[in-house]
């Protein structure tokens, strides 16, 4: 028997470092394309560089996520895990829920507002900008939960909406490009407009 498990256990050792590689390989793949996205807004993604970026061979890339449309969908996906789990808070812990958001829209406000605009353009990309939307809103449904449990349907359904619009990138934008505001003048903003939609004052 110890014979027999002398020969398995390299066997197993090499299997997990290989698998490990492989998803160390998947993740900077990710990455490369998200700098494409974030840094340069470019979404048909030229296989060639993002395997330069990720250290890779185009091939690799192939392997990973069956084609470039694959790719864009795989990294869009987990950009949005990331941006939820930035986001999470304690369901009701609306100020503190306000602050993370606006800190968010902070990173990625520009970012997401260049995808928006090119969403008539790139079907992938317009995918994935309705995918945030519906993120958003189970993000209301989350923090917000337990002001909305109490409502009657259609009082629930309007006090979500509003809550989803009072918090959207689109207000954020406007409150600090338009009006100019500050960081801190911008979450308060949002937060006070927040307090009186809970309120019932929408």
């Amino acid at each position: 028997m110890s014979a027999t498990l002398t020969r398995i256990a390299p066997r197993g050792y090499t299997q997990t470092k290989r698998a490990e590689a492989t998803e160390r390989s998947r993740q900077a793949i990710l990455a490369a394309a998200q700098e494409l996205f974030r840094d340069e807004g470019r979404f048909e993604l030229p296989l060639d560089e993002v395997a330069a970026r990720a250290g890779c061979s185009e091939r690799t890339v192939l392997r990973q996520f069956g084609s470039k449309e694959g790719l864009v969908v795989a990294a869009i996906a987990a950009a949005e895990q990331a941006e939820m789990a930035s986001r999470a808070v304690e369901p009701g812990d609306v100020a503190a829920a306000v602050r993370r958001l606006v800190d968010h829209y902070e990173e990625t406000g520009e970012q997401v507002l260049g995808w928006l605009a090119l969403a008539d353009r790139y079907p992938l990309v317009r995918q994935a900008t309705e995918s945030g939307m519906r993120m958003h809103e189970d993000w209301v449904e989350v923090v917000f939960g337990p002001d909305l449990e109490p409502l009657e349907r259609s009082e629930r359904r309007l006090r979500k909406a509003v809550l989803a619009s009072v918090t959207d990138v689109y207000l954020w934008d406007l409150l600090r490009r338009r009006q100019g505001l500050g960081r801190r003048a911008t979450a308060a903003a949002m937060l006070d407009l927040v307090d009186k939609v809970r309120g019932g004052g929408a």
